[in-house]
């Protein structure tokens, strides 16, 4: 089994990236910087920190003169005030490190002591306006009980009686409401700049006490939080920017953090969508403070073939044959940036040639690269999930008694049909289970396969290029019966969403929270979150919600989650809700009538979708005469 915790290890081949990034930030003339890490979920931002932060540590140099401060900005997620625990988190790491010189221990620890009561002024007096000038000006508009010793006590500015007296007189005047909201701005904004400006100067005399020329602060999983609360992170970065021997590594999934500021200030400016053409307000706002954007590119199916190959040698062999592995594969990259490291680099290593095992399944895992590479979106970590849910499965069919070489493989393949077709993994089970094991569909498929000629018109989502290749590939499904191993697989026979234990958990959480919502304006507004999913989050999401949508064929509730993803104008979502619904149109509930109407006026009469309403005699003969004349 393999762990989802980032780690130094470098199996991707991205020390590279750690270099260039370690090489710029030790160089005094880049600083202060501030480099956003961007790439989608999963990819291995949080490895290439960890690499970089060992890489800073273990150089005799850098190490000497420099301070790496790792920080998880989800691990604040569940704080009411996020921001201020993540800046006191990053003072409190500089004042703990272990690294500073004794001789200037003593000036840190005080000037650290300095910074956190600075930091302790600007979250009193956020509290102070939350919970005391805000509700206060509240009830004096709202003509309840008076709020005047709670605006006296606030401001200190009138501490004289002929201020108070002063202070009181305006607010009873006729000008009362204005003079509120003018003070209020005013001293709060002062307050508020003030603060900062301190809390600024003494965490610049904080980092020179430390002796050392940089400060590095490496941001991970900024991507994880809540809209609201990735803002607030953002917000509290952007107090250090531009300090002095800085250098700030934001790692984060660029369009979900550009979708999270978007629905924070989007709306509040008017703004909802922007063309094609044009840069988001969320782009806008990343490039106002990250000087240098730097992205994690996808991985080639070369990379993906390496990739795997390490991680099932990683699992087989003792800690001392991989690691030479490991080192043999970090010079190889070097020179051989665009081939693949497999099997024929490994098979007269210590440990690999006498495990026939390893062997048979790194050579086979080669032949479905293709297919890995597609279905899993070159994803390193949802490559690793497979692998452990292929793991989790292999040792149920040994215990099952049905393990052999030829359901190893099978089960292997059936797998990469699951996660990439689910719709084809369901059919293959019916047709198993029709023939007791051995479907003629699939063999003649195979044999079409073969001469490359499926037969489009009756196995017509059969012919896409990795299925093909899945059918081509031995041991042929139709070799052995398929029931075996369709047993270990039967949880996802039975909740209908293949792949499930691939999907993140909060992927399935929104899902949930979407479903179960008790009213139609709850859907809607869960529906939102959809906005900030994009790439392999959004296919997981879409997955599941199809999976949904064909188990509840006869229910209102996917039909409806379908339409308000569409009306939000969520990428992709009109053409799934085609190619799903065209599968159970005859199954559709007249319930869900009224959405289809709306879908027709949206898409002005769309004829794909006409069709398939014409397939149900419900929707067809009461809610769309028109459509019936037409057939």
């Amino acid at each position: 089994m393999w762990s989802d915790i980032e780690t130094s290890k470098d199996l991707l081949g991205y020390t590279v990236h750690a270099e260039l990034l370690k090489k710029i930030i030790m160089e005094p003339s880049n600083l202060p910087v501030t480099i956003g890490l961007y790439g989608d979920w999963g990819c291995g931002k949080s490895s290439t920190l960890k690499i970089l932060q060992e890489k800073i540590e273990k150089d005799a140099d850098s190490k000497e003169n420099t301070i790496v401060v790792y920080f998880d900005g989800w691990s604040f997620e569940s704080f009411d005030d996020a921001k201020m625990a993540l800046i006191q988190g990053i003072v409190e790491k500089l004042e703990s490190n272990t690294s500073i010189k004794k001789e200037c221990i003593g000036a840190v620890r005080q000037l650290a002591k300095t910074v956190k009561e600075k930091i302790f002024s600007m979250r009193t007096l956020l509290w102070s306006v939350k919970n005391i000038v805000a509700p206060a000006a509240l009830t004096y508009t709202t003509g309840g009980l008076t709020i005047l010793p709670s605006l006296l006590s606030f401001f200190e500015s009138y501490n004289s009686d002929e201020k108070k007296k002063e202070l009181a007189d305006a607010l009873t005047g006729k000008d009362a409401e204005t003079f509120l909201k003018k003070a209020l701005n005013t001293h709060i904004n002062a307050d508020q700049f003030s603060a900062v400006r301190e809390f600024r100067e003494s965490f610049c005399e904080l980092i020179e006490a430390t002796g050392k020329e940089r400060i590095v602060i490496l941001i991970d999983d900024l991507d994880r939080c809540l809209p609201q609360h990735i803002i607030d992170n953002l917000e509290a970065i952007k107090l250090f920017l531009n300090v002095e021997k800085t250098a700030f590594i934001i790692a984060a999934d660029q369009n979900i953090v550009s979708n999270a500021i978007m629905r924070q200030y989007g709306e509040k400016l008017g703004i909802q969508k922007r063309g094609e053409s044009e840069r988001s307000i969320g782009e806008d706002y990343m490039d106002k403070f990250i000087h240098i954007p730097y992205t994690i590119p996808k991985l080639s199916d070369q990379e993906v073939e390496s990739y795997v190959t390490l991680l099932l040698c990683e699992s087989v062999l003792s800690q001392s044959d991989f690691q030479t592995i490991h080192n043999d594969f970090q010079k190889y990259i070097i020179e051989h940036k665009f081939e693949g490291y497999g099997w024929n680099n490994i098979k007269e290593m210590q440990g690999v040639k006498e495990n026939k095992d390893l062997a048979g399944i790194v050579a086979f895992m080669a032949h479905c690269t293709t297919s890995i590479s597609h279905s899993l979106y070159r994803n390193p970590r949802l490559i690793k999930r497979f692998l452990n849910a292929f793991e989790i499965r292999f040792q149920l069919l040994q215990l099952s008694g049905n393990l052999s070489e030829t359901n190893k493989y099978l089960l292997l393949k059936l797998m990469l049909l699951e996660i990439s077709h689910s719709n084809l993994f369901g059919q293959l089970n019916r047709w198993t289970i029709e023939s007791k094991g051995f479907s003629p569909e699939i063999k003649e498929l195979e044999q079409q396969a073969a001469i490359d000629k499926i037969d489009v018109e009756n196995y017509k989502d059969w012919n896409s290029k990795d299925v093909k290749e899945l059918l081509t590939m031995e041991p042929f499904f139709s070799s052995c019966d398929l029931r075996e191993i369709y047993w270990v697989s039967r949880d996802k026979l039975i909740d209908g969403m293949g792949g499930t234990t691939l999907i993140p958990e909060r992927i399935k959480k929104l899902l949930k929270m979407i479903y179960s919502a008790d009213t139609d304006s709850k859907m809607k507004q869960h529906c939102e979150e959809v906005k900030v999913l994009n790439g392999a989050d959004l296919d997981s999401f879409f997955e599941m919600l199809d999976g949904k949508m064909l188990t509840d064929s006869e229910e209102t509730t996917p039909y409806k989650v379908y339409y308000y993803l569409i009306e939000l104008e969520i990428d992709g979502a009109y053409n799934r809700f085609i190619k799903t619904f065209s599968r159970i149109a005859e199954k559709a509930p007249f319930s869900i009538s009224n959405y289809l109407k709306k879908l027709l006026d949206k898409f002005n009469n769309d004829k794909v979708l006409l069709e398939l309403i014409n397939k149900n005699n419900k929707l067809t003969r009461i809610t769309f005469p028109k459509a019936t004349k037409n057939k």
